[in-house]
């Protein structure tokens, strides 16, 4: 058995690059864990307004920042591809260099003015941990939000041998929500037998209603984050 730390943040995400990566690149700094989950959309802000030349600058830091921690990141973005912008999460190991990414799969009816869903459904190994990524709407599919179908994606990862989802989430603050995803959250973690590590977007007043933190394959809180203000919590998980 080998125990890998796992940390989440909970922090505010700005609208812009300039305002977040001095953040993103302070967190990693410090970190002590062997993967460090940021929010949807952390780095970028959540729009596409974002200059693709200097994101690529960004992830230079970023890469440089991971090596010196010994800590993979897991970074919330938009990604300008072929002409298109995407939703997108961005694996960073440990030794700086780029593990893989997922585009997300089911945006909302809001987002989808902007941004291209992805089309594939990918998993990833590091540090001995075989894991999968989804974001925000990926995993519960809200009412209200586009009439969209639900495509069972964490039970999709589960059956590909996933241990790990980690969901990157910007789900603002309206209570009416909290319950939805509490509860979705629970059981498709039981569903799926397996964690699924949150990092949402706190806002600037309020509660976030998707707690950010751990849910066990039993469908059980491990780590459970404040749900008001910036956070990092860390999950110590034994793998073969």
């Amino acid at each position: 058995m080998a125990t890998v730390r796992i940390s989440g943040v909970q922090m505010r995400v700005k609208p812009t690059k300039a305002e977040n990566l001095p953040r993103v690149l302070n967190l990693i700094e410090r970190s002590d864990a062997d993967f460090l989950l940021f929010p949807q959309m952390s780095l970028t802000g959540y729009n596409n307004d974002f200059s693709a030349a200097k994101t690529s600058a960004a992830w230079e830091e970023i890469a440089g920042k991971c090596r010196l921690s010994y800590t993979a990141a897991i970074i919330g973005t938009g990604a300008h591809i072929d002409g298109k912008c995407y939703i997108q999460s961005r694996i960073i190991s440990d030794e700086g260099e780029l593990v893989g990414t997922y585009e997300q799969l089911t945006p909302t009816e809001a987002d989808r003015t902007w941004c291209t869903p992805g089309e594939e459904l990918p998993t990833f190994e590091h540090a001995g941990v075989k894991f999968g990524c989804l974001i925000g709407n990926d995993l519960w599919v809200t009412p209200g939000f586009g009439p969209y179908p639900d495509r069972r994606l964490s039970h999709r990862l589960s059956k590909e041998g996933v241990e790990v989802i980690f969901l990157s989430l910007n789900t603002g603050s309206n209570p009416e929500y909290r319950v939805w995803h509490e509860e979705n959250l629970r059981l498709r973690a039981k569903e799926a037998g397996c964690y699924i590590v949150t990092a949402n977007a706190t806002p600037e007043s309020g509660e976030v209603n998707a707690l950010s933190g751990v849910m066990s394959p039993e469908g059980q809180w491990v780590v459970k984050s404040d749900p008001t203000g910036e956070h990092t919590y860390s999950f110590d998980l034994d793998v073969d």
